[in-house]
């Protein structure tokens, strides 16, 4: 039905980076059909976490009263959850709705796909199904407005003429180490590119250590590098701002998100080794590396070109094809 807005719940238990990926899929999804997006954060307790999703069976009793309120019909005509947590729920809204939701688990559910409208699992897992949407990484997008926005609240930029370099630092995590001398080895290294036609931006995550942030400012201070760790000290975040102007970027082995949101730009990636690692991860770099988005830093800049991964508007495009004739 023409000028129909298509309703949409983005559903996790509230972590930015997994809320994220359902607003990516639904942000892509509002660049093809009018949307109304509803956020829905359900943090649920008790005995039942500590249960397989499908033998939860009083889901609803699990959530705070002030959550569970807002699970109610209306129901939405897409549901797009991510995260274990939202599992139960997920499992559920199919019958909730008499089957007028669509319902779309990201990442890997670990359960059979075919409980679901649509999953959309990163390749590396190796989820197969005739309804498995797989992704290089995680679903990410930027709308133009967004962009356009970011670049608005940041300085002009500074040192015209030189290329921009982004330095995008992870941390210590179950698979991953960054110990305070991987930490100087790695500023060697940018110290060596801050003496070429270079200008580093440089931020860190909320996982990279005190002691290894601390070390990176005072290289970023040194050196005429832009650094953001946190608005309090460093001011508005540059983040997408940093994304939409670099022209190379290095990132530390350890997080997908920073992977594929340099990939959506279709910025070269330089991937910085750190202590750690496993076999799940050594897949996802060599699935970034053969799709052209990636090479291991060897201390120099290589400069190369590849089309922008924008999975998230694939899955977009599956949820569009598979909507009730009405919100089409």
């Amino acid at each position: 039905m023409e000028g129909h807005e298509v309703s949409v719940w983005c559903v996790s238990d509230g972590r930015t980076g997994i809320e994220r990926q359902t607003l990516a899929v639904a942000y892509a999804l509002s660049e093809r059909v009018p949307t109304r997006i509803k956020l829905l954060r359900l943090q649920p307790t008790g005995f039942q976490v500590s249960l397989p999703p499908s033998l939860w069976l009083m889901p609803k009793s699990a959530l705070p009263a002030e959550q569970a309120a807002r699970l109610q019909a209306p129901w939405p005509d897409v549901w797009i959850a991510n995260g274990r947590r939202s599992i139960p729920y997920s499992l559920r809204m199919r019958k909730w709705s008499a089957g007028q939701s669509l319902v779309v688990q990201l990442q890997d559910p670990r359960i059979s796909p075919k409980r679901f409208d649509l999953v959309a699992p990163p390749q590396h897992d190796g989820v197969k199904g005739d309804n498995v949407i797989s992704t290089l990484g995680a679903p990410v997008w930027y709308t133009k407005k967004q962009i356009e926005t970011a670049l608005s609240q940041i300085p002009e930029p500074r040192h015209l003429g030189k290329r921009k370099v982004m330095v995008i630092l992870g941390g210590t995590s179950k698979r991953h180490q960054l110990s305070l001398a991987r930490a100087h080895a790695i500023v060697a290294e940018l110290q060596r590119l801050a003496h070429q036609d270079v200008h580093l931006l440089i931020t860190t995550s909320r996982r990279t250590p005190k002691s290894a942030e601390d070390l990176f400012r005072a290289f970023a201070f040194t050196s005429g590098a832009d650094f953001f760790a946190n608005e309090k000290r460093d001011g508005p975040n540059p983040y997408l701002a940093w994304l939409a102007q670099a022209d190379a970027a290095l990132v530390t082995e350890d997080s997908t998100n920073m992977m594929t949101d340099v990939a959506f730009f279709g910025i070269p990636i330089h991937l910085i080794k750190m202590e750690g690692g496993d076999s799940k991860f050594d897949r996802l770099h060599t699935a970034f590396i053969e799709r052209g988005a990636a090479r291991w830093f060897n201390g120099s800049l290589t400069h190369w070109t590849y089309e922008p991964i924008r999975d998230a508007m694939a899955i977009a495009e599956a949820i569009q094809a598979n909507l009730n004739p009405i919100t089409r």
